[in-house]
């Protein structure tokens, strides 16, 4: 059996409750339309555009976050940790971070699924920018089972474990190499703000699944869990700041620059620097009907990027990175068979509601949360993302 076979079915369409000035749908957990028909994503959109205006009052907001950094950096070889991919955003953050006068170190979480193209991306920019490299790599087959694992609790994002890695990585390389900075590149203005119930990850929830779906001993991973951000936070004392809030990130200039300052190259196509996407993008919209476009393509339509009917013709489209070629590699370097693919999308959902999380404790600490995001500290739309979608 074809492993693709049951999702010509599940081709996305259009459906009633679209919002009137972006695309999202209210069928979507945590989307909820006003009475002129506009989501509340849109209203989240303008309220943390007014928090960071591409002004000079923003620029000089901007600069002003900038000098403190220099500063609490002094005397240390790095002021700054910033993560990267090879891939479009973080390429242009790390730029965005020496053309400011930073000493970034930069830091890669290798999963195993880099593509090609997004290598060389990453070796010509850091070339280019004199940047040091630190590279944390993972041990191949635990990543392969923290995925399969998390694809056997049946939760829809299959690349948790990864992000945690990530989240991993930055935070431990600061903290051993003393910088109080982690530059984060995620952007409001051309991503978007997924909804919690699609990708909500947390310790706890990670520390569960694996004892109950992991099939080998892990040896070498390192969970996130509350008392890490504890310590990282209030005794080394390190923040997160989101510099992408503080400049315009969206528009084709951006790739133009890339690729005449470092020979960038583009991947070919949406995600293809990530060469396990195709199938997290097939397993959630046969299996959830999450579109993980959908956020991207609202914010660029509220951006003014693209045409809201273009953004809704391409949503009834399936992207080109779920194409058998790409989702079939990815099934068979994971190991998984064609009967257990049909299985895995055959079994029910589950949600981080089916499972033990910190997220009654999170809750409880909201004010603290959105205080802290406010101060830099945590990611700035750690609070909006946790509560308001």
């Amino acid at each position: 059996m074809n492993p693709s076979s049951r999702d010509d079915a599940m081709t996305p369409v259009t459906e009633p409750g679209i919002c009137s000035r972006c695309i999202m749908n209210d069928a979507v957990s945590g989307v909820f339309l006003d009475g002129n028909g506009v989501c509340n994503h849109c209203h989240l959109h303008d309220k943390l555009d007014r928090l960071f205006p591409l002004d000079e009052t923003g620029h000089a907001r901007l600069l002003k976050i900038v000098e403190r950094i220099k500063r609490e950096g002094r005397g240390r070889t790095y002021d700054c940790i910033v993560g990267i991919s090879g891939g479009r955003d973080t390429c242009y953050c790390l730029y965005k971070c020496k053309e400011l006068g930073l000493r970034p170190l930069a830091v890669h979480f290798d999963n195993g699924w880099d593509s090609e193209i997004a290598k060389t991306n990453l070796r010509n920019v850091l070339e280019g920018l004199d940047v040091d490299l630190h590279t944390v790599v993972a041990d191949w087959e635990e990543s392969r089972e923290l995925t399969n694992c998390t694809i056997r609790a049946s939760l829809p994002y299959i690349d948790m474990t990864d992000d945690v890695g990530i989240v991993s990585a930055l935070y431990r390389t600061a903290a051993r190499e003393g910088v109080r900075w982690i530059i984060h590149s995620h952007s409001f203005r051309s991503e978007g703000i997924n909804p919690l119930r699609w990708n909500y990850m947390d310790g706890r929830l990670v520390r569960h699944i694996i004892r109950k779906f992991c099939r080998i001993p892990l040896r070498f991973f390192e969970n996130v869990e509350l008392r890490h951000f504890f310590w990282w936070v209030f005794v080394k004392r390190i923040k997160t700041f989101t510099m992408t809030n503080y400049y315009d990130d969206v528009g084709e200039e951006i790739d133009e620059l890339l690729k005449s300052r470092f020979g960038w190259q583009d991947t070919g196509g949406w995600h293809f620097d990530n060469e396990i996407f195709g199938l997290v993008c097939r397993y959630s919209r046969v299996k959830f009907g999450i579109d993980w476009r959908l956020c991207e393509l609202a914010a660029w339509v509220r951006t003014g990027v693209m045409a809201r009917d273009e953004a809704l013709r391409r949503m009834t489209e399936v992207p080109a990175i779920e194409s058998d070629e790409v989702v079939n590699y990815a099934l068979k370097k994971q190991g998984i068979s064609a009967e257990e693919w049909q299985e895995v999308l055959a079994a029910e959902p589950k949600y981080y509601t089916d499972y033990p999380t910190y997220y009654p404790v999170l809750k409880l600490l909201s004010p603290l949360i959105w205080l802290l995001g406010r101060l830099q500290v945590l990611p700035a739309h750690t609070y909006e993302k946790f509560f308001k979608t």
